[in-house]
């Protein structure tokens, strides 16, 4: 009897242990989420677009890139930018779009971007917001425009609100030409809109340009694009693991002169 007492703090040191290996072993199986950041997968710096009111100033490369990876794609895209006290002012032509006709939205504020469109994100500011502006043109002259709340440095909940681009005084057109295989859009965008979410002092916004491109003919109204079917393309690449373009933390910089 004297030798219990030791005996039975042994059987409960190896319990203990025991126990203890095992949930050891069962979080190590739990699957894991990793974060992909800036510094994992974006050494070059991001790009900046410094424009004035005297002309249009065109963004350097015709050749968007690709959202995964970050290889420029084979499609032109003409951007040029410029703006004056009230607006800025964007004019765009997306070459090489051989299925321009194959785009069946035509109302504002509808998914036009599940098919090929021209997009403009953009927040004021330096520093990449969670809250920013998102515009989108097709080749109908249908226009989505929304803000947008993108908790990306937290829990990844993201939630939009449409405005009506008439109330938002937007002007925007465009057009085609299917003899270039070319749609092209222009939009004046006023800038108490993308004074968002507030005004700095500054005159520095965070932006970045995207294209949808359509890889194959499509008979049905309702196709929608994928990482198969379409090219997924933007002025700043994204960098991610499948096509995406909500990424604020790549946004490149736009400077007003």
């Amino acid at each position: 009897m004297k030798n219990a007492k030791p005996i039975a703090l042994l059987f409960c040191s190896l319990l203990y242990l025991s126990c203890n290996q095992k949930k050891k072993e069962e979080k190590s199986t739990v699957p894991t989420e990793t974060t992909q950041t800036m510094t994992e997968n974006k050494t070059e710096e991001l790009p900046t677009l410094t424009i004035n009111k005297e002309s249009f100033t065109e963004l350097g490369d015709l050749h968007f890139k690709h959202s995964v990876g970050g290889e420029p794609i084979e499609e032109e895209t003409l951007v040029m930018v410029k703006y004056d006290d009230e607006f800025l002012e964007i004019k765009f032509e997306c070459r090489d779009n051989p299925r321009m006709d194959q785009n069946h939205f035509t109302e504002d504020n509808t998914p036009m971007f599940t098919q090929e469109v021209f997009e403009l994100f953009i927040s004021k500011g330096k520093e990449p917001m969670e809250d920013y502006v998102e515009i989108q043109l097709n080749p109908n002259n249908a226009m989505f425009l929304a803000t947008i709340h993108n908790n990306f440095k937290g829990d990844g909940k993201f939630s939009s609100e449409h405005l009506d681009p008439n109330a938002m005084g937007v002007e925007h057109s465009a057009s085609k030409d299917q003899s270039t295989n070319t749609w092209s859009g222009h939009m004046k965008l006023p800038l108490k809109l993308l004074q968002y979410p507030e005004n700095t002092p500054d005159n520095v916004y965070r932006l970045n340009f995207y294209r949808i491109i359509s890889q194959e003919d499509h008979t049905e109204k309702d196709w929608r694009n994928n990482a198969e079917n379409s090219t997924f393309a933007c002025w700043s690449s994204t960098m991610a693991k499948r096509p995406a373009f909500h990424r604020p933390e790549y946004f490149g910089y736009m400077v007003l002169e």
